[in-house]
C-alpha cells in the first residue's frame, strides 16, 4: 500500500491511499467521529469515473467486539461477500453480541455513490 497523505477535516481524520487493486484509488477514513465506545472505518473503492464500486466497512467497539462487511455495490446497494462479528482481541468470528441491537445505525456503512459526494471531496486531488 502506498500512502498518499492525510487530511484533518474537523473531527474527521481522512487518510487516503492508492491500493494495489488494479489502479483504482481507495479512500480510507473514519466513518464516524472518533468516539469512546466505538470507531467505524470504511475503505471506499471508486472507479475511474468516480462511481462507488465496492467497500470494506469495519466497526470496532470498546466492548471487545467488532463488525465487518465487504463487497461490491450493485445498483446503489452493498451486496456483502463477507459480513461477520468478531472479537477485537484475536479477530476471530463470534456470534452477534447483545449490544449490537443497541447500535443498529453504527452497523451500517454510509454509502457515497460517487467520489464527489464525499464530505471532503473538494480537498482531494482530481
Amino acid at each position: 500500500m502506498k500512502s498518499c497523505g492525510s487530511l484533518l477535516i474537523g473531527r474527521w481524520l481522512a487518510q487516503y491511499a492508492l491500493v494495489a487493486c488494479s489502479v483504482i484509488p481507495h479512500l480510507i477514513f473514519p466513518a464516524s467521529p472518533i468516539g469512546e465506545d466505538f470507531n467505524a472505518y470504511t475503505d471506499y473503492c471508486f472507479g475511474k469515473t468516480g462511481q462507488l464500486l465496492s467497500l470494506r466497512f469495519e466497526l470496532r467497539t470498546a466492548w471487545g467486539w467488532g463488525f465487518r462487511e465487504e463487497g461490491p455495490i450493485v445498483n446503489g446497494i452493498l451486496r456483502p461477500r463477507t459480513s461477520e462479528f468478531f472479537n477485537t482481541k484475536d479477530e476471530l468470528a463470534v456470534t452477534k453480541p447483545e449490544q449490537a441491537d443497541d447500535v443498529p445505525e453504527a452497523l451500517r456503512p454510509h454509502l457515497y455513490a460517487r467520489r464527489s459526494r464525499l464530505p471532503f471531496a473538494k480537498l482531494l486531488s482530481k
